[in-house]
């Protein structure tokens, strides 16, 4: 199976996001970035439960970050060729009761290739192994206050593609290597991660020319940043907010040792002067590259979204990689930099402006239709 533009590795989760008052608020001492990636399923269920029988508003999807990147990148450029990696659990009598998106298979039309996506029919003795992830968001004032996941079967990803490399004879890495781009994100289980960013290491050694990305998230980037490092190390571009960036940077108060910690932890292992980091603040996205022990910066500003214009930020920056990632494989923009990131921008702002029972993808179609045709 050849000519794959984009692969994506990562969870799959059904998600519900749910309208909160300041009274349903969970405190965290993470100032906003908290997530909470591996959480028993009957604490989320019951956090579920507790705010539906309240009557809150919720929604819900089949997401997970990489799935929604490359959701997003597909609407965009419906041409390109993509696939995905992951396991898809199977809905459980309590997703049936609650949730309000249970046509999976409608939801994994826009795959191309499913060669390396697994499925948990008719397999596992264990409910926990065979049940889709749950992640709860509670959102306050259009932003998301915390957000819990019980992985279930993402769990047993590692497992599944040991299993199809041997009944394939074909690695992991090979499949990987027919690919323009990787794009991965956190999994629950580091060391799953760690094992499957070993095939994407030896998948960019096969083919030097594919692009890998990655977006580690604030978990992996506070609580794992040793052990991510090595493998950070081998992507060309990594998706940061504001507080990622200053926990990869330990946690410096002021600029100039902040930088300095990013370039010394960038350029330890594998250092590349072309590697990008891509900061998202509200008004602009800051592009930092390392050479030669010196942090190079370059801001590309855009419109601030302000919050009576929003209506819901969760996957808003999974959204902003799916768009920039389309842009980079577009010969239209691709020559400057700038330009996909301005894609990504558009693409976010679909989906934090989609009101709940509007689909997000369609609305980030439709804004990035118009510009291209304004090109």
């Amino acid at each position: 199976m050849a000519g794959l533009d984009i692969i994506c590795i990562g969870a799959i989760n059904y998600d519900y996001m749910f309208h909160c008052t300041g009274l349903d608020l969970v405190e965290t001492s993470a100032g906003g970035g908290d997530e909470n990636l591996s959480n028993p399923i009957s604490d989320v269920e019951n956090d579920i439960q507790e705010l539906a029988i309240k009557g809150k508003e919720y929604t819900t999807q089949i997401g997970g970050s990489a799935f929604i990147t490359l959701k997003v990148a597909k609407h965009i450029l419906p041409n390109l060729q993509v696939a995905y990696v992951g396991v898809c659990g199977t809905p459980s009598p309590f997703d049936l009761r609650f949730g309000k998106t249970n046509d999976i298979d409608a939801e994994l039309a826009h795959l191309d290739n499913r060669d390396w996506l697994f499925t948990t029919r008719e397999r596992f003795d264990d409910p926990y192994s065979k049940a889709i992830a749950k992640s709860i968001v509670r959102l306050y004032n259009h932003t998301r206050n915390c957000i819990k996941i019980a992985p279930c079967a993402n769990n047993t990803l590692l497992d599944r593609i040991h299993e199809q490399e041997a009944r394939t004879g074909t690695t992991l890495a090979e499949y990987l290597a027919q690919a323009r781009w990787i794009h991965l994100s956190s999994l629950s289980d580091f060391d799953q991660f760690e094992a499957i960013m070993q095939s994407v290491i030896q998948a960019k050694h096969l083919n030097p020319a594919m692009k890998v990305s990655m977006d580690p998230g604030f978990e992996y980037t506070s609580l794992r940043r040793e052990r991510l490092q090595p493998l950070i190390a081998y992507a060309d571009y990594v998706f940061l907010n504001k507080s990622e960036k200053k926990n990869l940077g330990f946690n410096a108060r002021s600029a100039r040792p902040l930088y300095a910690n990013l370039c010394e932890y960038f350029s330890a292992i594998n250092p590349d002067p072309t590697r990008t980091l891509i900061v998202k603040h509200d008004d602009r996205h800051e592009l930092i590259h390392f050479k030669d022990g010196v942090c190079q910066i370059r801001t590309v500003r855009h419109k601030k979204l302000y919050q009576y214009q929003l209506n819901n930020d969760t996957g808003a920056g999974d959204s902003f990689a799916g768009g920039f990632i389309s842009g980079m494989l577009d010969d239209r923009l691709n020559s400057d930099i700038a330009e996909p990131i301005q894609l990504g921008v558009l693409a976010a702002k679909g989906r934090m402006r989609s009101f709940d029972y509007e689909n997000p993808y369609l609305n980030i179609q439709k804004l990035t239709d118009a510009f291209f045709e304004a090109l």
